[in-house]
């Protein structure tokens, strides 16, 4: 699986003033649960929303919510672990997952390993197994991390998102991606192979979220000065086009987001969920939310026939 993230940027030069940009790749999937919940909300209010889908074509002929649980979480017993689930600013994401999914969200601490399986305590301290899960965990930010890495690595258990994915497919992939000449990112020792000013430039942490760890003003002594240069990105700035005005008149601007899976089986990818956040500022980032009219995230849905 895989979440595909997407500017819409000024272009002025173009017919019509704006374009796409890549922004970055990561592999959060929790969040095709809360845009599922508000589509639904939406057609009760709107039913012609009902026939219109944020998502391509499921496979083997199923609908998406069929289709969506065999891919999330196909097993009997399926979890969704997270490090303290219900303080996450994610919460709903998890909420949405557990109502549609049927997934028990499950914090590192309430797994055990025994003869090689997974197992989960749950409020009444039942024993249950766990066959599967669906990860939300970043693996460094759990409590007592080396011993849940020794755990879960251990455990014959199937992954949606494994803890692993999260290191390899992040904001550095962006540096390998053969993208335009005036898109192309760098790691942060080769900026300047970049040929931009530090003024036209924006640095990342690679393994950074939620709008953490983001440079977006720096000048050369920053770039140069930036702590184990090889895990930032650097990329050219862009301005974020605004598209819609709230109704207290403040411009807004979206970022899309397109969440794909990748059959094991051969087949070929489809996109579970297509959505876009809409920030009053031009970073879109769900920590950036002001709770101010506009401010959120909305199915993006495929165009009339």
């Amino acid at each position: 699986m895989l979440s595909a993230d997407l500017a819409i940027v000024s272009a002025p030069d173009t017919e019509q003033g704006w374009d796409l940009r890549w922004v970055e790749l990561q592999t959060f999937t929790s969040l095709v649960s809360l845009i599922y919940t508000l589509h639904r909300a939406g057609a009760e209010l709107w039913p012609e929303l009902g026939e219109r889908a944020f998502w391509s074509k499921p496979p083997h002929g199923n609908d998406w919510l069929h289709a969506t649980k065999a891919w999330m979480a196909p097993e009997r017993g399926s979890i969704l672990l997270e490090q303290d689930p219900w303080s996450q600013p994610t919460r709903a994401d998890f909420e949405a997952a557990r109502h549609w999914f049927g997934v028990t969200v499950t914090e590192p601490q309430a797994l055990r390993l025994r003869a090689g399986k997974l197992e989960r305590t749950d409020e009444d301290g039942h024993v249950h197994p766990v066959p599967h899960i669906a990860n939300r965990l970043i693996l460094h930010e759990a409590a007592q991390a080396d011993a849940v890495k020794r755990m879960l690595s251990s455990a014959t258990v199937t992954w949606h998102s494994h803890p692993a994915w999260y290191y390899r497919i992040n904001k550095g992939v962006m540096s390998d991606l053969p993208l335009p000449q005036d898109q192309r990112c760098a790691r942060g020792d080769r900026w300047r192979d970049l040929g931009l000013p530090a003024s036209a430039l924006v640095a990342k942490a690679c393994q950074s979220y939620a709008g953490k760890s983001v440079l977006l003003d720096p000048d050369a002594d920053a770039l140069d000065g930036l702590p184990d240069p090889q895990s930032w990105v650097v990329q050219p700035r862009f301005s974020s086009a605004p598209l819609l005005q709230a109704h207290d008149g403040a411009p807004l601007h979206g970022e899309i987001r397109c969440v794909i899976a990748l059959p094991k089986d051969g087949a070929e990818p489809w996109i579970v969920c297509r959505l876009a956040r809409m920030t009053r500022g031009p970073m879109a980032s769900a920590n950036g939310w002001s709770g101010l009219p506009g401010e959120g995230a909305v199915p993006v849905y495929a165009p009339p026939d």
